[in-house]
C-alpha cells in the first residue's frame, strides 16, 4: 500500500492507494490557524494516522509514503525560505520518519507533485512514451514543471521553472518579490484581484470578473490584459522548451475552465513561432483540486519502482 499526503496552506488531503495507484480511501481536514508549523504538521500527521485507522491498514504495510509542501525543497527535501513562514529549515523525511516510522519515504513541492500527478493520472498521461511536457500552475501562485527526454527539469540549484519571474514589462507591476514587471504580478490569483481593483472592480471572484466579461467593458479589459500577459509568458516558454504537451492547471483553471483556455489557445501563436503550435497538446489539468494529493501517490509509486530497478 502507498500513502499519499499533500499538505498546503490551508488543508491537508491524505490518499491511501494500491500499488498500482487505485485509491482506496481518501480525506481532507483543515489544517489549525493558530500554533504555526508545528501545529500543521502534528495535524497532517494526525491525518496520515486516522486514513490507515480508517482503512485498517497497520505502518508495515505501507511500502512508500510521498508527502508534498507548498514550499520550496532542497534535493534532501529540506525546506527553503519562502512565503510559507516557519518551515525553512525544516527536514522533511526525517520529520516523516520519526513521526510514522516509515522508513521509505518521498517529499516534493506542490507544484511538481501536481505535474506528476497530472503525468501519471491526468492530462499529461502517456503511457508509451516519455513525451516532453510542460505543466503551468495558475494559482495562488504562478510556477511551471517541465519534463525533457523523460526526466524532470530542476536546473542547476533546483529552482527550474519559476515561469512567474520572467520579465514581460521592465517598467511594470511589482511583483511579490520585488521584482517589476515579472509575470506573477500579472498572473496570480492575487495579482489578478489586486489589478481588478485598479480598474474599478471590487468584492467580486475571480470567476465572478470573468462572468462578466460580455457587459463589462472594464473586466473585458482586465480578462483581455490577463489572457494577453500569461499567453506571453506560455509562449516564451514554449520558445525555449518546445514541448510536445502544455498543461495549465491551478485554482484558477479549475474555476474558469474553457472561459480562459479559449482565449489562451487563440494568443498563444502570437508569442511563439508556427513550429512550436506545430501538433502541440494544449489542455487544461483534469486532477483540479485533488492533483497534488495524487501527485504524491504517483511519487510514491515512482519510488518503489526505483528501488525495484
Amino acid at each position: 500500500m502507498l500513502l499519499g499526503i499533500d499538505l498546503a496552506r490551508r488543508d491537508v488531503a491524505t490518499i491511501l492507494a494500491d500499488a498500482q495507484g487505485r485509491a482506496e480511501l481518501a480525506l481532507r481536514a483543515d489544517l489549525p490557524r493558530e500554533g504555526g508549523t508545528p501545529a500543521q504538521w502534528l495535524a497532517a500527521m494526525s491525518a496520515a494516522r486516522e486514513t490507515l485507522q480508517r482503512a485498517q491498514i497497520t505502518l508495515d504495510q505501507i511500502q512508500c509514503v510521498a508527502l508534498t509542501l507548498d514550499a520550496p525543497l532542497d534535493v534532501n527535501g529540506v525546506a527553503l525560505k519562502s512565503a510559507r513562514i516557519g518551515w525553512e529549515g525544516f527536514d522533511v523525511p526525517d520529520a516523516l520518519r520519526r513521526h510514522l516510522h516509515i522508513t521509505n519515504v518521498k517529499a516534493e513541492t506542490r507544484l511538481i507533485a501536481e505535474a506528476v500527478g497530472e503525468a501519471r493520472f491526468g492530462a499529461l498521461r502517456d503511457n508509451e512514451n516519455k513525451t516532453d511536457w510542460l505543466y503551468v500552475h495558475v494559482g495562488h501562485s504562478l510556477g511551471a514543471v517541465a519534463q525533457i527526454n523523460g526526466k524532470l527539469l530542476r536546473g542547476a540549484t533546483n529552482a527550474a521553472g519559476e515561469i512567474g519571474a520572467l520579465c514581460i514589462d521592465r517598467d511594470g507591476a511589482l511583483t511579490a518579490n520585488g521584482q517589476r514587471g515579472g509575470l506573477s504580478g500579472y498572473c496570480t490569483e492575487e495579482s489578478f484581484q489586486m489589478r481588478a481593483a485598479t480598474y474599478g472592480i471590487t468584492n467580486q471572484s475571480a470567476a465572478q470578473i470573468w462572468q462578466s466579461y460580455g457587459n463589462n467593458f472594464a473586466a473585458r479589459s482586465l480578462c483581455d490584459e490577463f489572457a494577453h500577459r500569461l499567453a506571453q509568458g506560455l509562449g516564451a516558454a514554449l520558445t525555449i522548451l518546445n514541448p510536445a504537451k502544455l498543461v495549465v492547471g491551478g485554482s484558477l483553471v479549475s474555476s474558469l475552465g474553457e472561459t480562459l483556455m479559449q482565449p489562451l489557445r487563440i494568443r498563444l501563436k502570437e508569442f511563439c513561432l508556427p513550429s512550436h503550435m506545430a501538433g502541440l497538446h494544449f489542455a487544461a489539468g483534469q486532477l483540479g483540486h485533488d492533483a497534488a494529493a495524487l501527485g504524491a501517490v504517483a511519487l510514491a509509486m515512482e519510488t518503489v519502482e526505483n528501488a525495484k530497478n
